[in-house]
């Protein structure tokens, strides 16, 4: 039997939108419908109830959906950013119940004292990239490159920075991580266990 192969812009793997220009675009967009459509279901169903239910039922059924896998597409185009942010903001309001048009979002969401979204995604890139070189995932850290010893690395697992020419490829997981990793002192990366490594993040 003859195969076929088909080329597509956009496949869904493991629940993650890939496209084939390796950008996120699509992704968000499915992935902010998708939190959008559950938040709009909470808000007819849980319209009178207290506050702490909505908070409870926002952060255990929408959040996890804009936070899901977010080492591998944390965002880096603002209005990718801005397109998951409505949403948030549009549940701030929704918990506080306060739709009043002249009310600020911003301190609606200082008052809840909310998390930002954009941290946990970068967190989540910081736990993946500690996983690897602790050979805790099956990721291989073999195409990375120690730095050289005459640079200031003050721990055992600084890496050469990757050079890139492409937005794609600048903004992949190793690109945008190991800087920010590098800078990050010995008894943080250093941590005998992922916990402890996250406690001690900035």
């Amino acid at each position: 039997m003859r195969c076929i192969t088909l080329e597509v812009e956009h496949a869904k793997y493991l629940d993650i939108t890939i496209s084939s220009n390796l950008e996120w675009g699509n992704h968000v967009d499915v992935t902010a419908r998708k939190a959008s459509n559950t938040l709009n279901f909470l808000k007819r169903n849980l319209k009178y109830c207290p506050k702490q239910a909505k908070q409870t039922a926002y952060f255990s059924l929408v959040r996890p959906t804009m936070e899901y896998s977010g080492a591998i597409w944390d965002l880096h185009f603002q209005k990718d950013k801005d397109k998951m942010e409505k949403v948030n903001r549009r549940a701030a309001r929704f918990v506080a119940n306060n739709y009043e048009q002249q009310s600020s979002v911003t301190a609606i969401l200082e008052k809840l004292e909310w998390p930002s979204l954009e941290n946990p995604r970068q967190n989540q890139r910081f736990d993946l990239m500690y996983k690897i070189v602790q050979n805790l995932v099956a990721v291989p850290s073999s195409s990375l490159v120690p730095a050289d010893l005459c640079t200031r690395a003050h721990h055992s697992y600084k890496f050469r920075t990757i050079s890139t020419n492409t937005s794609q490829l600048k903004n992949s997981f190793f690109p945008r991580t190991i800087p920010q990793w590098n800078a990050f002192n010995r008894t943080t990366v250093e941590s005998d266990s992922l916990d402890i490594f996250r406690n001690l993040l900035p």
